[in-house]
């Protein structure tokens, strides 16, 4: 089924971002190391941070929401669980869908008009992780828009693994 696809798909995409989180921590480990043992730092460990948090939390963010993983408090649960009253977990998350839809065309606006621009100490450029914050927030959106449609129809969300 393509939702099954789609949900591999975000699977391996969050196994990216851990990925990437283990190389963040092993270059953070070298540069503690490097820095206590023999007074050496690496200079470029901010940028190198800087730049790798994008796409760690945007590619995983996707399959996190797809999961139900997200944080979620329900204190207005018991008011709102009547039958009228079903509608309003859908109307949040095309509300929420579309705020990540706009994250994502501006992500995406700011990648392009910045494609030339590279950092100071390791010169890469931005447009890859500016890309991965505009892809993972596009893909973040259609989770949200799958489960609004869920939730009219009124399927359990959140619990697609």
């Amino acid at each position: 089924m393509l939702t099954d696809l789609f949900g591999r798909f975000l699977r391996y995409l969050a196994l990216a971002a851990g990925v990437l989180l283990l190389v963040l921590m092993l270059f953070t480990v070298v540069d503690v190391v490097l820095r206590n043992a023999f007074n050496m730092p690496l200079r470029s460990v901010y940028e190198f941070t800087e730049f790798l948090m994008a796409p760690i939390v945007f590619l995983a963010v996707a399959y996190t929401g797809w999961v139900g993983g997200h944080i979620a408090v329900d204190l207005f649960a018991e008011w709102l669980d009547r039958p009228g009253l079903r509608f309003i977990p859908a109307i949040l998350a095309f509300m929420g869908a579309a705020l990540f839809a706009l994250i994502a065309y501006r992500a995406l606006l700011e990648t392009m008009t910045t494609v030339d621009q590279v950092s100071n100490l390791l010169r890469w450029p931005f447009y890859p992780f500016r890309f991965a914050v505009a892809f993972g927030a596009g893909l973040y959106a259609i989770v949200l828009l799958i489960e609004a449609v869920q939730a009219l129809r009124g399927v359990p969300t959140g619990d697609n693994r």
